[in-house]
């Protein structure tokens, strides 16, 4: 799992890649095999922080809270596509 986490720092935090593509390029291999397990855990993990950066910018901008619960929905929504794509 560091390895998952080291390779999303470096492509998504630092080289701007969406998510999306790299768990695309993830699949095809390109950065070594990892199995489904690793891959959902690690996606989880990454949903878990997503949602909770949301509500503390929430706790942060009371004008923010009216879109909380949609931007939470659509957050877990994109890590199930994910999964879902990762198991095709």
């Amino acid at each position: 799992m560091d390895q998952l986490w080291g390779l999303y720092e470096h492509w998504c935090m630092e080289e701007l890649m969406s998510l999306r593509d790299f768990v695309t390029r993830l699949k095809t291999g390109e950065f070594g095999a990892f199995s489904r397990d690793d891959v959902v855990s690690f996606l989880r993990e990454i949903e878990a922080s997503m949602l909770e950066n949301i509500e503390l910018k929430a706790m942060e901008n009371p004008m923010l809270e009216e879109l909380k619960e949609d931007r939470m929905a659509e957050t877990s929504q994109e890590i199930d596509e994910l999964i879902a794509e990762w198991d095709r």
